[in-house]
């Protein structure tokens, strides 16, 4: 009965690591400059961009496939 009731052992923490560098935040020019570019690929992507699903998309006709018209054909 001993192992039942033993103190488990005690768990060695490592220090933690040096601090990362601080990156430096980008000036309000750049940061206008980034938005401007992002905006400008939104825009181009647009409404076709949204609407493509799949090789296809959404817009082209689907092919004619026979249908059933009646429960259990």
């Amino acid at each position: 009965m001993g192992g039942l009731f033993r103190a488990p052992k005690p768990v060695i923490v490592a220090p933690p690591p040096a601090p990362a560098p601080v990156a430096v935040a980008p000036t309000p020019v750049q940061a206008q400059q980034a938005a401007e570019v992002e905006s400008q690929a939104r825009s181009r992507r647009g409404l076709e961009g949204t609407i493509a699903t799949s090789d296809r998309g959404v817009l082209a006709p689907l092919p004619a496939v026979a249908r059933k018209s009646l429960l259990g054909e």
